[in-house]
């Protein structure tokens, strides 16, 4: 996927949405939204198998539909 694609992850708890912001040699930067606003980071290899439900790509295992984080919408 290019830089600035957008997917899902699984988290401890819950599932959150990341970005992908750099692609550097085999690894893969992904910046992932927390819910209270601020955002981290994560490395991934390049080899990381990415699935799709339907055409939202997401990053682990389950239902992401259920455990699906509640963010933060004052702003």
């Amino acid at each position: 996927m290019p830089v600035g694609s957008r997917l899902m992850i699984q988290c401890k708890n819950d599932w959150r949405m990341a970005v992908i912001s750099a692609v550097i040699e085999e690894n893969v930067i992904l910046r992932i939204c927390s819910p209270k606003g601020g955002t981290y980071r994560k490395k991934c290899t390049a080899e990381t198998v990415i699935n799709f439900d339907g055409a939202i790509p997401f990053l682990g295992e389950g239902a992401w539909k259920e455990t699906f984080v509640k963010y933060d919408f004052r702003w």
